[in-house]
């Protein structure tokens, strides 16, 4: 059953590492689909589903990650492409601050 689309905003917004991937006019394979929900087992996370986006007569879905290694891995893993990558405050302050 499809997440209301408030939902998939709200992950948007707090998991802002989103990867959007390009799904076939049937959805998501359920081989690839499988092997998704593999991956965030492996890494003790709950999936977080993003918006589905229809572009150019094609829908892509997307994934929200809290973190940006976790959201290049599953790019490196299954393709698509990176909508927004966020640094954490403490990451923007570190590379700020220059080394002594």
């Amino acid at each position: 059953m499809p997440q209301p689309y408030g939902k998939a905003l709200t992950n948007e917004s707090i998991y802002p590492n989103i990867v959007e991937l390009a799904v076939t006019a049937g959805g998501l394979e359920v081989e690839l689909a499988r092997r998704i929900i593999e991956f965030h087992k492996l890494r003790h996370i709950e999936p977080r589903h993003g918006r589905r986006i229809h572009k150019e007569n094609q829908t892509y879905y997307r994934w929200c990650f809290s973190d940006p290694a976790t959201a290049r891995a599953f790019l490196e893993q299954f393709g698509g492409s990176l909508v927004r990558e966020e640094k954490r405050s403490w990451q923007k302050r570190a590379e700020e601050c220059p080394l002594i």
